[in-house]
Formats: C-alpha cells, structure tokens, sequence
C-alpha cells in the first residue's frame, strides 16, 4: 500500500483494525507530531525511529493526550536512544559507578542514504547543540575504535542522548556522535561545516545534491561493514560496549527496537501509557533477541578487543538454520575461547610434490588413530581456530567476508583467503569452496584448491571430515574424527 500520509492517514486509521504504527518517514528533523496526533486521536499506539534531539525530547508535550487516550507514543524506538539507553541501563544495573559517557555511530559506507537524510545531516552540521556549550554539529572529532572496524572518525551531534541521560540517570556529560566509514568524506563535511562555525554562510542545506552524488561514487571505497561504540567512564575506570554489524545489516539496526516493542506491545508488556521518549521501555537483552530472531549478522558485547562479542561467527553466518543443527556442533561453535580434544585419522598426499607442499603448509602427516586439540579464540569478530595433529600445527582465521552473500564465511590461512559457502541439510554442514584469493588477489578457478568437507555431531562430540587437494597436484590431506569439551 502507498499513502500520502498527512493527506491518507487520517482517513485510513479511521477505518479501524490497528493497533500500533511506527512511524519511519524521516528525517525528523524541523518535522512536526502530526502522526502522532492522528495516531492519538484514533486510539493507535505510536513509535518512530527518530534520533533528532528536538524532536524526541519534545514528544512529552503530547503526555496528557496519549494518557487519556490509553496509547504509548514513544520517539526514539531506534540505535539513539533506545540501543543507547538499554547500554547504559545495564551497565547501571551492574552497580559500577559512572559519570560520563561517550558513544560514536559509524556505519558502513555501502549504507544507503536519500537525498533526504544528506539534507538532514548538512542542515545542522556547524552550529550550536542546545545545552552543550562550546560544541557544534560535526565538529569536537574523535577517534573511536570498533571490533571488526578498526578506528574511525567520529564528530560530535545533536543527539537526544546528553538531555535524556542527564534527565534520566543525572549523567551531565555525555558525547553524542556519528561517523562516515571514509576519512575523506568525514574531514570534508568537517572542513565544510567550518564555513558554517564561522558565520560565513548560514547552512550546508543547498550543497545536498552534489555532496550525495560525490558520496554515491564513492560508495564502492568502504565496507558493508558498521558499528557503535559506548564508552562509560567512572571513577572504577572505563566499561565499553561495542556492536558490530556486518553483511550489510548494518541499517536494520535502528529498526530494532521499534520491532522489539511492538512484539512486547502485542504480548501485553507494555503497560505505560503517555507520550514518552524511548528509554526504560526495553532491555538490552531484548534489543539482542531481536536481532538474533531476524538472523542479521549483528553482534554485541562489552571489551574493547571483540572477544565477548555474540552471537558467535556462525550463529551470525547461517541465522535460522543455526538452531537447527545437532547441540554438539552447535556448542563447539558457540564456545568461545576454549581448546576441544578428540581423535582422528590422517591420510597424507600421494604424490611427492603433495608431501612438499603438505610440509610446507604444515599439514598432518598419515597416521591412526592421532590425538587432536583445536583451540578456539575470538579477537576484534573473528574467530583463529589452531588445529594440533600428530606435532603439526594449522592455524586459520574465520570471518564474514566484505559483501559476501548470506550463509558464508572467509577462511585465511596466510596469504591465502577462502570463500566458503555453508550448505545445511539433515543436521550436516558442508564446506563448499566458492572463491580463493592470494594476498587479496581472486584466483582463477584452475588454481582453487579441492576441497570436500563437511561438519556434524553425535552425541557429545564434534564430527569432522576434511581433505584438502591442488589441481594437478591430487590430495594433500584427509583428516577426520571427532573432539570433544567433555
């Protein structure tokens, strides 16, 4: 259905059988709480997504109507300052003291963004922030470093967060901000919102079209990768959370929440009634369901280094699908730091230029029945499995790959990146090559490894059958068996 809601809605929420509407027709800023009001008037509940300082902190003006009406009106159902706020609720009820917070959004640069939100952005960027004295749009830069993302820049706006924390929770210094994934886009809007700092023109507005066409050609320079840093500090030191989010899901993020209270709002756990800013309406747990419920390649945790960060890679990778494998595989994939031990047998190369490369990769030599441990470690959203058979050691790195297709993974050994698709059927997982890189470089599909592997579980253990082979090379070895943590 399409609608011209300030012409249509009225009319279509008269007609009766809803029962909650979220408003995401952005951006918010300068917009005025004409759905809301219509939302009142037909007894609807409402939610937005907006993060404009203005326009969330000023929502409570409709309190006494939405409570005769029996309706929630909540702005700011979205990453700020729903995400932002549950973050700090439950650092809170940890009980470690603290008095400031800062946060930075950064999301990937394949993002989509409208002419309308470049609007938004270029609307404020140079001037004064309410009730932050010294600090303008865009301006006060910061690095912030994100598991998975490295350091990006990150500039100070106006976000609803520094009136809201200081409301809610008496935190009188918190710093709100954003960041582009490319420097040279986010130094640019900072030298330009310079112009606006010193009174030398009024806004960036009219410089909208050809800054988002500058912006659309460069979209192929950064990732599909984004991400959101909270740092919290007290006099016990500093608590950081960070999400991550890759496979170009990073823009599902701010809808989170919204998703998260209308399902409670359908259960009935929503009992508060009025016009209220999102905060105290949902926990952080909550928010985390949610993504995991939609299967987006999103993770959270609290360190800097990315180690806590969950759900687990391939949780992340194969969404749905995940729950439906053996406990066993499952748990070794949801283990974490840890080291797993079991047995296997080892077929080595047959041909004499395979036992070169074998000893030269380090690959098992054969054997019977050989002990095998696999240590698992997690750093910055990626997972280094270090596989130790028969006194030789493979070690590989596992991630999600930049633009990669749901249900896949990256595997790098050294110099040697791997696309590997995770096909699942009757409680198996195959590993099936679909794409190989040396130093970052595709390789033709003549010089792709032959590899047949697959994982299950039976019982306690982890069931593995790997073989590795070159083209022209033949097989350079199989390895299989099973581990256990028991």
């Amino acid at each position: 259905m399409t609608l011209d809601w300030r012409r249509d809605l009225d009319r279509l929420l008269g007609a009766g059988g809803y029962d909650a509407l979220v408003h995401v027709a952005g951006p918010f800023q300068g917009q005025d709480y004409a759905v809301a009001e219509t939302c009142i008037r037909h007894r609807v509940h409402y939610l937005d997504l907006a993060d404009d300082r203005a326009f969330v902190c000023g929502i409570e003006r409709l309190d006494a109507v939405a409570k005769a009406a029996g309706v929630l009106v909540c702005a700011g159902a979205s990453t700020a300052p729903a995400i932002t706020g549950a973050v700090v609720e439950a650092a809170r009820r940890e009980g470690a003291p603290f008095d400031r917070v800062a946060f930075g959004i950064v999301p990937g640069n394949d993002a989509p963004r409208g002419r309308a939100l470049v609007e938004a952005i270029l609307s404020g960027a140079g001037k004064p922030i309410a009730g932050q004295p010294g600090r303008r749009v865009w301006s006060d830069l910061r690095r912030m470093r994100v598991p998975g993302l490295g350091a990006r820049w990150v500039a100070a706006c106006d976000l609803p967060e520094p009136t809201l924390f200081a409301q809610r929770f008496g935190i009188r210094d918190t710093y709100a901000g954003a960041g582009l994934e490319l420097s040279v886009l986010h130094l640019g809007l900072w030298l330009l919102a310079t112009l606006v700092r010193l009174g030398l023109i009024r806004t960036l507005e009219s410089a909208a079209r050809p800054l988002a066409a500058v912006a659309d050609r460069l979209r192929g320079f950064g990732t599909d990768r984004g991400g959101l840093r909270i740092d919290l500090d007290g006099p016990e030191g500093r608590r950081t959370w960070c999400l991550l989010a890759e496979g170009g899901d990073g823009p599902f993020v701010p809808v989170t929440p919204a998703a998260t209270l209308v399902r409670k709002l359908a259960r009935g756990e929503v009992t508060a009634r009025g016009a209220i800013p999102c905060l105290g309406l949902l926990s952080l747990s909550e928010i985390e369901e949610e993504w995991r419920r939609s299967g987006l390649q999103i993770a959270a945790g609290w360190g800097e280094e990315g180690s806590t960060l969950r759900p687990s890679l391939y949780r992340r990778a194969l969404g749905q699908a995940y729950d439906r494998m053996p406990p066993a595989w499952q748990r070794l994939h949801d283990c974490g730091p840890s080291v797993w031990k079991g047995k296997c047998s080892v077929d080595g190369a047959r041909t004499l230029p395979g036992r070169v490369v074998s000893w030269l990769f380090q690959l098992p030599s054969a054997s019977g029945d050989t002990p095998i441990a696999v240590e698992f470690a997690v750093h910055d959203g990626r997972e280094t499995w270090t596989r130790r058979v028969g006194g030789r050691t493979m070690r590989s790195q596992q991630h999600i790959g930049l633009r990669k297709p749901r249900g896949w993974i990256v595997e790098k050994f050294g110099p040697f990146s791997f696309d590997l698709a995770l096909p699942q059927s009757d409680g198996r997982v195959d590993l099936a090559m679909s794409g190989a890189r040396f130093l970052g470089v595709p390789l033709p599909r003549m010089l792709w490894p032959k590899i047949k592997a697959f994982e299950t579980a039976e019982g306690e253990r982890f069931l593995f059958d790997v073989e590795i082979g070159l083209p022209l090379i033949g097989r350079l070895v199989r390895y299989r068996g099973w581990i256990t943590d028991r």
